[in-house]
């Protein structure tokens, strides 16, 4: 879930619901008539839980992979959502499958940066910005331990992004993480 500023709807892409079916709907959020609208898109990514952000500059929202806990599968396509349609992005470089992966839009950089997150085998620490066409790995001076499901935001005043918790192999983490630009 995400706020996307262009259309001022908070949007969801699917999940898992209380049955455990894993959804491949698109629905967003109406502050204003404080409504939940479907959509129907033509296109539309496959059934997954996926991390969404919003890419200030390019105006839209991107989904990046995810997983299907039920069939055991991850993903690494990215997708744009632009308020009314779903279009699959083909960039010649993108991170590696997984599911659960943290992003934030950094509005210091002006990209959207996606962080962590895991497969059934794997657990990953590694740092990918979007630039609304390009996935680029990228190299910080510091880097948090592995982790997935953790909460990442952007912190207007700082003017950093920060990460927080998550999980790995190991206890649920409870440390605090600000993204190094060196």
């Amino acid at each position: 879930m995400t706020y996307d500023a262009a259309t001022r709807t908070v949007v969801l892409f699917g999940g898992i619901d209380s049955a455990q079916n894993v959804l491949a709907d698109t629905w967003s959020w109406d502050g204003t008539t404080k409504t939940w609208t479907q959509h129907r898109p033509q296109v539309s990514p496959s059934a997954r839980r996926a991390p969404l952000g919003y890419d200030e500059a390019a105006k839209e929202v991107v989904l990046f992979g995810g997983d299907d806990p039920n069939h055991g599968r991850y993903f690494a396509d990215t997708w744009t959502w632009d308020g009314t349609n779903w279009t699959q992005q083909f960039p010649p470089i993108a991170p590696p499958a997984r599911g659960l992966a943290s992003t934030v839009y950094d509005r210091t950089l002006q990209l959207l940066v996606l962080f962590g997150g895991a497969t059934a085998k794997s657990f990953f620490a590694d740092t990918w910005t979007w630039d609304g066409t390009f996935w680029v790995k990228r190299k910080p001076h510091t880097v948090p331990p592995d982790r997935y499901a953790a909460a990442m935001s952007y912190d207007d005043v700082a003017h950093d992004v920060v990460l927080f918790g998550g999980f790995s192999s190991g206890p649920a983490r409870g440390d605090t993480w600000v993204l190094s630009r060196k």
